[in-house]
């Protein structure tokens, strides 16, 4: 279980101007690598260019397999991009949560009693799962949209700051389970944080984006 992610000169231009610098890095299987920068350094376009959601320039490998090779829905099951301001469909979030499961791709179908697990593990009610999602606060948004991804078992996660909106116990909630899966599934996890402590405690390993066109220092 999990694959090895391997970016190799990404990079996303609007124009001929770059939103960042070309990048490239390899994430392991149950290895969690923070994503740190300065805002407009392209944190958020890069989660997007790895998942395919944008036009890029570069390449994206999963255990040395391109996203046309693996097939468009399969490739988006194994890599699944979290937004810190997520979507939801109309109905209630039981409904949001097996909506990805009634797709030709899943190979699974959607377990309520696993879900209210992970729900009470994150610190949020089990009848939640009645509520309609478009009641959800952005902490809980956040948190359902987590255990969406979470519940698929993608080989990685791209997370776009997870817990932003959250309280620091229901930080450090999240937090755990995202590691606890990590290491249980040999998921890997790619996480934008503007916290240095918060990326010391998912295991220190950091890669640094720059502005472009303005240099290191």
């Amino acid at each position: 279980m999990g694959a090895r992610l391997r970016v190799e000169r990404l990079s996303v231009s609007f124009g001929a101007v770059p939103l960042f610098r070309a990048q490239s890095f390899e994430l392991e299987p149950g290895a969690v690598l923070a994503l740190i920068g300065p805002s407009g350094s392209g944190k958020s376009t890069l989660l997007r260019a790895i998942a395919q959601l944008v036009p890029s320039s570069g390449e994206v490998r999963l255990d040395e397999e391109s996203p046309e090779q693996i097939g468009w829905p399969r490739f988006r099951r194994r890599v699944i991009y979290v937004h810190q301001q997520p979507a939801f469909v109309p109905g209630s979030v039981a409904e949001n949560l097996a909506r990805a499961f009634s797709y030709r791709s899943s190979s699974s179908s959607f377990n309520a009693a696993e879900a209210s697990l992970q729900l009470e593990r994150l610190g949020l009610e089990v009848g939640l799962l009645a509520r309609l999602a478009h009641t959800l606060s952005v902490g809980e948004g956040q948190r359902i949209a987590l255990l969406r991804a979470l519940l698929l078992r993608p080989d990685v996660l791209l997370l776009d700051e997870p817990t932003s909106a959250l309280d620091p116990e229901h930080r450090d909630k999240t937090e755990a389970l995202i590691l606890e899966h990590v290491h249980g599934q040999r998921c890997s996890a790619l996480v934008v944080t503007h916290d240095p402590e918060q990326a010391q405690r998912f295991g220190g390993s950091v890669h640094k984006l720059g502005t472009p066109g303005v240099a290191d220092g």
